[in-house]
Formats: C-alpha cells, structure tokens, sequence
C-alpha cells in the first residue's frame, strides 16, 4: 500500500475526484436493485402505472448519470496513470544504473536486468487502477451489508460463496506465478539461443554451429511450448470456475430466497434485488485480486534489489585526490564460482607511480583492472584510494578521477563526439571547448579518419561501433579515456590493436602522463611499457602474485 499511499499523495486532485466519482458510481449502482425491488413492492402491488413511469425514469436518470461519472473517471485515471507511469519507469532506469556488476553470476545479473527493463510499450496496471478497485471492494462489503438486512440467511450464502471465489483466487495465483516463472526461464533460454543465431552470424556459418543451435533451439522451443500450454490449460481451468460462480450463486441464492418468500420472510423484489447485488460482487473481487498480484510483482522488480548489489552513489568525493592507491590482501575469482584468480595481493602504488600488470592469458589482468572501478567485487581483502576504501566512495565520481581504457572497447550508438565526452561531468562538459576536444582527437590519430567520414565527429556510430575498424575503436576509447584528466590511468591492453603510429601516439600519451606524475596502471605485454614500470605486478605467479619493483624510467617510444 505504500505505492497508493504515494499515488494519493502526489496526485491529490485527480486522487479526489477519482474517489468522489467512484463513491457515486458505486451508489447509483445500488439503483438498479432498488428498482426491482420498488417494481415488485409497488407496482404490481397497486399498479399504478405512474409508479412505474416514475421509477423507471429514476432509473434511466442514475443510468445516465454513471455512464458519465464512470467516462470521467476514465479520464481522470488516464491523466494520472501516465505520471505514475512515467515514474515506474524511470525509477527501474535508475535502478538498472546502480547494480553493482561482479556481484551475481552473469545469469542471474542478465536476469536482473530484464527485471528492470521499463517495457515501456506495455499496458500495465496503475495506482488509479487499484484506488478505483480498492473503493469497489468497499462496495461489495456495502452490498454484502445490505443483502444482510435483507435476509440473514442469503447474506450468509452470499459469504459462503465470496470466501470460496477468494480462496480459488489465492490458489489460482500461487499455481500461476509458478507457471509464469518456469515459462520465463524457458523463454530465457531461447532468447539466448536465437542471440547466437543473430549476433554472431559469421561464427555460425564458419564454424558450421546451424545443427547444434538448431537442435538447441528445438528442444528448448519445445519446452517452452508445454509450459506455454499448461499455463494457458491452468488458466482457463480458473477461468472457468470464476466464470461459473455468479451462476451457482444465483442458483443458490434464488433456491434458498424462493423459500424465504414463501415463508414470508423475505419479498419477492427483494429476492430479486439481493440476486442482482450479489452477482455485482464477484467482478469487482476478481480485478482487485489481479490488480494487486501485478502491484505485487512490479514492486518486488524495483524495491526487492539486494543493497549488496547496488552501488553506491551517496558516498565520499573528496575536492582533492592525490593518486596513492593500495591493495590489502586482495582476492579475486568468479561469483559463485570456488575458482579463484588470484590471492592475498598486497601493494602500495605510490601517486605518479608506474604500474604494469602481466601475466598470462586468463591471469586475472583484466579482472584486477576492472575491480579498481568496482566492477568486480573482491572475494576478500580491500582496495583503498588515498587510505579511503572504494566502497566508501561515490563510484560516480571516482570513476572520473580514472582514465580507464578496457581491453575490448565498447562503444554507444551515440555520436563519436558524444562517445567521447560521455564521462565528462556537467562541470567538466562546460570547461571542455571544442579546442580541447579537438587536441583530443589529434593526439590519438583520430583526424584523418573523422576528416574523412561525412559527418565528421558527429557522426552516429552504429550497432555499438561492431562495424568500425578495431584500431579506430581503439582511438575513440583512448580519446574517452583522456578527456576527463583523472588521476589514476588504468589501461588494460592498449597497444593492442593499434598501427605502428597507434603505438607511437599511445607512447607520446603515456610520456606525457608520467610528466604530469600521474598514478599509471597498466596491463600488458609490451616490451617497451613494460621496461618503464617501478612496479611488476605479476599475475602468472599463483596463488599470490609476485611484486617486482623497479628503477623509475621513462616510457619510450
């Protein structure tokens, strides 16, 4: 309920007029019982045919009055779904932004995502919607009230049968999230697949894959199929009994009053009447149910998320930093994996020193790079920037303190300029001119290649820059990786990929990062870096990593 508590909140007008519209709604209802009921009382009692006509001008007018109030209320609950919308949307962005990677194994982590995906084009339930259900529901307690003073004994049936209808609903739920769950991770399965199929088009021609993919998509196709089917079997089981309910309650309701009429405790029309309030119930119970089992599962996507696996935002951002950064008895492996990369790593990385992480293939280089930006989470041990740990951190901000180039670079299907600029702050955005861009570009060999492109830098790179040139992914993710000036340079692989006058330009990059006494960390096997570090850190030493220190030199090219 906090959900509506914050829908009533944030929208107390259209909240207001929703409630006072339902609240009338729900009271002419009751009109169409009441006519019955005068019919039977009064007019075939002293047939008048002014009675008549007076009540069945009543009638039409409550008719007419709720078909209105229910269109307005329409609208005013369409105005107010498309701002909790908005929000609900936006909440899961912002959601999907700050999970900690590293934390899950990569199944769970994908499917935490698609948790977390707005689906932006489906119709979901809102908050007016389960206000609207919420006042019915008061209503049919109103009504199950005036059945009561009717006939005691019709109220009771009337109970009997409400508590059977909630109680098919709870188990129709339970059984039916069940389903839902073990139909998703079939389609989980087949999304994967036909991924394979898609994204690597080449692989599976060359290598001849179409068999066994196909044999794989088969089978989990299949599986998906009888889950599907014996979803839809359960669901219109349920569907059946709910549809079946107001009948049987009619039956029941007409067997049980037709006696209290003979025994003249009870009048014709208010047999009828009690027949029509009783079968008005049932619908409304329905909808709230289902409203709220939606409510349910929507919430739990947003708020049920693990703090352990949110990263933290609100955390410390000093005004200076000095570029000290140390590694405590650091551990790292693989999420719910027993394997283990490496241990008890213990290094001081003094500001401006020049750090190189070998190792061979699978060694853990890129793993360790990327725990210095929280991206893997450690099994133990800490890693502290300037004596404070990185989880004290705002991770936002200390990742603009780091020049990070990966060792695959991915890019945004954005333009290359927005690419570049992309983990600049509004500060830093506003004291970045076209100069310094510019400067950018040439100092990683990008000119002559956006010279020539017809939209220059604000050319849209596409399919994520799959299509690009690997060295001129690389440039665009070394001229990203500069721009914002930090502290720390974290590079993992550079000169792979690149030209000899990549090379040269990456070499110029470094020199000038080591005039400026930058804190360089660097993973790679290039004789030329790896002849300038202070420090070796050598990762093909297992299981704890042997620390070699060197004489300071000058990276040369």
């Amino acid at each position: 309920m906090l959900t509506l508590n914050q829908f009533l909140k944030n929208n107390k007008w259209q909240s207001f007029w929703i409630i006072i519209s339902s609240l009338l709604i729900n009271i002419l209802a009751l009109s169409s019982a009441i006519y019955v009921i005068q019919v039977f009382n009064k007019y075939l009692t002293y047939k008048l045919d002014s009675t008549l006509i007076v009540l069945t001008v009543g009638v039409t007018v409550a008719f007419i009055l709720e078909f209105f109030l229910r269109f307005v209320r329409g609208l005013l609950a369409n105005k107010a779904s498309v701002v909790g919308k908005r929000e609900l949307v936006l909440k899961k962005i912002k959601q999907a932004f700050t999970i900690k990677l590293g934390v899950l194994d990569s199944k769970n982590e994908k499917q935490l995502f698609d948790n977390l995906n707005p689906n932006i084009s489906y119709n979901n339930s809102d908050e007016s919607d389960r206000l609207i259900s919420l006042i019915d529901i008061f209503f049919v307690i109103i009504f199950l009230f005036f059945i009561y003073l009717l006939s005691i004994r019709l109220g009771v049936i009337s109970s009997i049968f409400i508590i059977t209808y909630l109680f098919f609903i709870k188990l129709k739920n339970k059984y039916l999230v069940n389903l839902t769950n073990i139909k998703n991770k079939k389609i989980y399965k087949i999304k994967d697949i036909y991924s394979d199929i898609s994204n690597m088009a080449t692989a599976v021609r060359t290598f001849n894959s179409k068999h066994i993919l196909y044999s794989l998509f088969e089978l989990n196709y299949a599986r998906q199929r009888a889950a599907e089917v014996k979803f839809k079997n359960y669901n219109n089981f349920y569907n059946i009994i709910f549809s079946s309910f107001p009948v049987l309650a009619t039956i029941f309701i007409i067997y049980f009053g037709a006696q209290e009429v003979v025994n003249q405790n009870l009048s014709i029309g208010g047999l009828v009447g009690i027949n029509i309030l009783n079968a008005r119930m049932f619908s409304p119970i329905l909808k709230f149910s289902f409203l709220s089992l939606v409510n349910n599962q929507e919430n739990n996507k947003v708020e049920n998320i693990d703090k352990s696996i949110k990263e933290n935002v609100d955390g410390v951002n000093p005004k200076i930093i000095s570029g000290l950064l140390v590694l405590k008895d650091l551990s790292l492996g693989f999420p719910n994996s027993k394997e283990v990369l490496f241990q008890r790593l213990n290094c001081t990385i003094p500001s401006g020193g020049i750090v190189v992480i070998n190792g061979y293939n699978s060694a853990g280089k890129t793993s360790l790079c990327k725990s210095f930006l929280g991206l893997i989470k450690p099994l133990k041990g800490s890693i502290l920037f300037d004596n404070i740990e990185l989880n004290k951190f705002d991770i936002s901000w200390l990742r603009r303190q780091i020049c990070y180039l990966p060792q695959e670079v991915e890019l945004f299907n954005l333009s290359i300029k927005d690419n570049i600029l992309i983990n600049l702050s509004k500060t830093q955005l506003q004291q970045t001119n076209d100069r310094v861009l510019l400067k950018t570009i040439s100092s990683v060999g990008l000119t002559d290649y956006i010279n020539k492109i017809p939209d220059g830098i604000n050319q849209i790179i596409e399919n994520n820059g799959k299509n690009l040139p690997v060295g001129i992914k690389k440039r665009i993710g070394i001229a990203r990786a500069i721009i914002n000036n930090g502290k720390f340079i974290i590079f993992d692989e550079p000169s792979e990929s690149l030209d000899n006058k990549g090379v040269f330009d990456l070499y110029k990059i470094l020199n000038n990062f080591i005039k400026l006494k930058k804190t360089l960390i660097i993973a790679s096997h290039d004789p030329n870096i790896l002849k300038s570090a202070n420090i070796v850190i050598d990762l093909s030493t297992k299981p704890i990593p042997r620390i070699g220190i060197r004489k300071k030199r000058k990276a040369n090219a």
